[in-house]
């Protein structure tokens, strides 16, 4: 995880997020200095109106800002784009923090440090750094030259890689399939020697190294890579440069001794974090529970005009350790929509899926039901998602690994889910678990919360499964 969190993509990501913070903050500031002058107060009056409402502000412009995907960088070059939510994103903060004001009229942070001076200045200061950030840092600035060694002299497999992510950060160099230890032989392209190598990271300023399976039982080898690491230079197998570039865990490029020894400075279900997960999980559900009870009488009326059946959908998940469980669902297909077809995905076009439902499907709403899961201690809020037991055993008889995914609680929304659509085809379930197993590899409160922050997000814009 912290390699996923320190590529160059996400250093650009956490600069634009500093470069916010001071500009909200500097905004902010001027509006509580003009709306206090302005009644005719003094400076120390000005301090003295400084209060935790103050950071609260600064965390609501943040929360809006990922909600409406200012800090997703691909997108943020389109200009007008970028605008038009730059000045939706600061218009819904303003309103958020008006709401907390009069939640605490103590307060009084008025018009003035709310909407008046905020929203035109940070409109403009928030564009502005983004185009200034792009035009004079994204643009090549952080990218890191890469080498890599593999048998494959095309190296398509980190060449696919990258031209997938080209905001990543990274630059190949140079491929070498072979390393001569002892320098004897010429150097070609394909093959170089320690000293060699050597001589290449300094004169390209060669930041990061890959190396392949293969590459890593060579002692001397190992012994350069060594070196040239406590020389600031980052070692990477591929497994983990695949995983720190997509979020994902490649199953076709680890194996089971990597899965089995990376991570060991860690443990995947520390004592601590579960119990604060569970107690976590039960107040979000209670509170869910009670902010969503209004709507269960209107939606339980749109599924029954839209369709004749039970409001409430049952069926037997399997949860952590491949225990059954009964989840529940809004229904949003037709009643029995199994009865002639069998167990099969849903996929997009399903006109098993009726009017309601579909609407149902898009929000979420379908969802609100396995609240009462969580309070079971059936499910959790954020993990893989419940399969049933006859995709569980295709899927297991036809993926490796695939068991990991029944190591950890099933949650209402997860890693996979917020990162793409995947259903109705094997390929996309292949997919689908590779963005488990990231999670099951590093789990963890902060990921977690990222994960629930991204799903807000998924619903505003209808993305992901």
């Amino acid at each position: 995880m912290k390699r996923f969190l320190a590529t160059p993509l996400r250093k650009m990501q956490y600069c634009l997020l500093c470069g916010d913070a001071v500009i909200i903050s500097a905004v902010l500031l001027m509006a509580r200095f003009a709306g206090i002058f302005y009644r005719g107060g003094n400076l120390l009056s000005f301090w003295g109106r400084i209060s935790w409402f103050f950071p609260v502000t600064v965390l609501v412009y943040h929360f809006s800002f990922y909600i409406f995907e200012l800090y997703s960088v691909p997108k943020l070059k389109r200009r007008i784009q970028t605008l038009v939510m730059i000045a939706i994103s600061v218009t819904f903060a303003a309103g958020l923090t008006a709401i907390i004001s009069y939640l605490f009229p103590q307060q009084k942070p008025g018009r003035v440090f709310l909407i008046e001076i905020p929203v035109p200045l940070l409109v403009l200061f928030i564009y502005l750094w983004r185009r200034i950030f792009f035009n004079f840092m994204a643009n090549g600035a952080n990218v890191k030259n890469l080498v890599f060694f593999d048998p494959d002299p095309s190296g398509a497999k980190i060449k696919e890689l990258l031209a997938k992510h080209p905001l990543a950060g990274y630059h190949m160099t140079s491929i070498f399939t072979s390393y001569d230890h002892e320098g004897r032989g010429p150097e070609t392209a394909q093959c170089v020697s320690g000293r060699g190598l050597a001589a290449i990271v300094r004169k390209v300023n060669i930041r990061t190294i890959v190396v392949s399976e293969s590459f890593r039982r060579s002692r001397e080898f190992k012994g350069l890579l060594l070196d040239l690491k406590f020389k600031g230079v980052e070692i990477l197998d591929f497994p983990a440069f695949y995983s720190a570039i997509t979020g994902k865990i490649s199953i076709s490029h680890s194996s089971q001794e990597w899965l089995l020894f990376s991570q060991q400075n860690r443990v995947l279900r520390p004592a601590i974090y579960k119990k604060v997960k569970r107690l976590l999980d039960v107040l979000i559900a209670l509170s869910g529970l009670l902010l969503f009870s209004p709507l269960f009488a209107l939606i339980a009326v749109a599924v029954k005009a839209t369709s004749k059946g039970p409001v409430f959908f049952r069926q037997e998940r399997l949860g952590m350790d491949e225990k059954p469980f009964t989840v529940l669902k809004f229904r949003t297909m037709i009643d029995n929509a199994e009865q002639f077809t069998g167990p099969k995905w849903s996929g997009r076009g399903d006109n098993r899926i009726t009017a309601a439902g579909d609407f149902l499907r898009k929000t979420r709403l379908d969802e609100i039901p396995q609240l009462v899961n969580i309070l079971r201690g059936e499910m959790s809020f954020v993990g893989p998602r419940p399969i049933r037991r006859h995709f569980a055993d295709m899927l297991g008889g036809k993926f490796p690994f695939y068991r990991m995914r029944f190591g950890v609680m099933p949650g209402m929304t997860g890693w996979a889910q917020v990162n793409g659509n995947y259903a109705g085809s094997e390929e996309g379930q292949l997919e689908k678990l590779e963005y488990e197993l990231f999670y099951i590899h590093n789990q963890s409160l902060f990921l977690d919360s990222f994960v629930l922050l991204k799903t807000i997000q998924t619903v505003l814009f209808r993305r992901g499964e």
